[in-house]
Parts: structure tokens; C-alpha cells; sequence
């Protein structure tokens, strides 16, 4: 089949566009992507669409790393509506963490199991020294469990030393922009048609539920495949029991990869009709 006949992949926009951009984890994608999404071709991208009314781009900035300062200005530049905070970085302390509690105890379990075995070991090391003294074995015998021993013994300040680092608070990053989106979304409310999300956290269904089941607008949900949560499950369900299901569509993003990765591999002379299907 000619690919020239093939329809180019498109967003189906309502009206006037607002277009909302969770960094941290469109950032977070890359992995799971194998490839990354960049800033720039993103924004003029989505600008070929009308009725775009703003790209807002959340973004939490760490002032010690020069690349996280670097992608505030990048988005700047080429004309996102940057929203910033600091990254601010809290004290956990994993062994008094409901989710984490239980296996840290289970972990401490087994370390303390293996200290008493390689005890154990040791004694039983010099027990058979001493036999083999009474049989006047040769000196290599007794270099051999001497650097067993060792060994046991350097084992087990390593467990207490791990032991001891797992008492000590890990530093989590914390910079969630949730209430931020929620609330210029709310203050945008009566001025777009249409809302494109760049996040499949879970944490915006309830926002997404309210705008599409509530307030008749029109939603898109960007995600990447392992990061949509569960919860817009439910919200597809709701619609499609008020036949309302046209107002959330759940976009991969691989389907925009060629118009948004960091590197277009795609040879100058290739077709402009490629293989994709029209989702949204």
C-alpha cells in the first residue's frame, strides 16, 4: 500500500486550546520511550494546531544542576508560559514509611540471620584449627581459615554498616506542580473549548473527570505506555454511560514521536503521509 495515501496523524481540537505540560514526567517517559522529547519541536508542534491559547510548561528547577536551570530558559525562549519552583529536598526515613516499614524489617532480618551464620562459621573455623593442630597439619591450612575469617568478619561490619545506613533519612525530591495545573486550569475554565495533557499521572483524573463530565469541555491525555494511571479508566466508564465518551480521548504519545523527539531520523526525501491512525 502507498504510504502517500496513508493520513497523517492528527490531534482533533475543539475550539480554543489550553495546553498543559508536567514536565517532570513527560521528562520521566524517556526511558520507557527510548527516546526523548524536545522542548522546542514540542511547542512548534502544537502551535500548528489553531485555537492554541497558551502552552504552559511546569517545570521544577534544582539550582545546583546547571541542565535543570538550562531547560527553564530553553522552554522560555522558545515560548512556553514557563510556571517554576525550586526543587525542594526532604528527609525520609525508609524504615518508618508504612509501604517501605515491613520489608526494611524483613531485610533487617535476614542481615541479622547471616551475622549469627558467619559467627558461626568463625567458630566452627578455629574449632577445626585446632584439630587440625592436634594432627599436625601444615601452616597452609591454617592461612586458609585465617583468611576465611577474615573475610566472615569483614562481612559483617559491611551488614552493620548497611544496617546503620538504612536508620539514615534519604533525600526525596519534592516539587509536584498538582495544585499549580488544578488551579490555572480552574482560572482558564472560561476561556478554552479544549485542554491537552501532557501527564498520564493519576493524580489528574479527578481534575479531568470534573472538566469533562461537569464543565462539557473536550479533554486530550498525553501519556506514554506504563505511565497512564488506572483512575481514567473509571472517568472512560462514567462517559460512556452518559454517551459523553467524545470528550476524553488518551493519546500515546508514541503517535506524535515524529514531530516531537529529540532527533527526526526520518530522510528528507520520505514520504509526509505516514502509517498512523487518527485517535483524537
Amino acid at each position: 500500500m502507498n504510504n502517500q495515501n496513508k493520513e497523517k496523524f492528527s490531534l482533533r481540537i475543539n475550539g480554543k486550546t489550553l495546553v498543559i505540560i508536567d514536565w517532570a514526567n513527560v521528562h520521566g517517559w524517556n526511558k520507557t520511550l527510548k527516546w526523548k522529547i524536545n522542548p522546542k519541536r514540542l511547542f512548534q508542534y502544537i502551535k500548528t494546531y489553531p485555537g492554541i491559547i497558551e502552552q504552559r510548561f511546569y517545570h521544577g528547577v534544582d539550582e545546583d544542576k546547571e541542565w535543570s536551570v538550562e531547560i527553564k530558559k530553553r522552554a522560555e525562549e522558545v515560548g512556553f508560559t514557563v510556571v517554576s519552583k525550586d526543587v525542594k529536598w526532604t528527609p525520609v526515613y525508609l524504615n518508618k514509611q508504612n509501604h517501605f516499614k515491613i520489608v526494611i524489617q524483613k531485610l533487617f532480618n535476614v542481615l541479622d540471620v547471616i551475622k549469627t551464620t558467619n559467627s558461626d562459621i568463625s567458630t566452627k573455623l578455629y574449632e577445626l584449627r585446632e584439630k587440625l593442630e592436634d594432627q599436625k597439619v601444615y601452616d597452609s591450612a591454617y592461612e586458609l581459615i585465617e583468611e576465611l575469617d577474615a573475610e566472615l568478619k569483614k562481612l559483617n561490619l559491611n551488614i552493620d554498616e548497611l544496617q546503620q545506613q538504612l536508620y539514615e533519612p534519604v533525600k526525596r525530591r519534592k516539587c509536584d506542580f498538582d495544585v499549580e495545573i488544578a488551579r490555572d486550569v480552574f482560572n482558564f475554565s472560561n476561556y478554552f473549548e479544549s485542554l491537552i495533557l501532557f501527564s498520564g499521572d493519576g493524580d489528574y483524573a479527578a481534575l479531568v473527570e470534573d472538566l469533562t463530565i461537569n464543565k462539557g469541555k473536550k479533554v486530550i491525555v498525553v501519556f506514554a505506555p506504563g505511565h497512564k494511571g488506572k483512575e481514567y479508566e473509571k472517568i472512560t466508564e462514567k462517559l460512556q454511560e452518559k454517551e459523553l465518551n467524545y470528550r476524553l480521548f488518551l493519546c500515546s504519545v508514541k503517535q506524535l514521536k515524529d514531530d516531537i523527539c529529540e532527533e527526526n531520523n526520518i530522510p528528507a526525501d520520505f514520504s509526509a503521509g505516514r502509517d498512523k491512525n487518527i485517535i483524537a
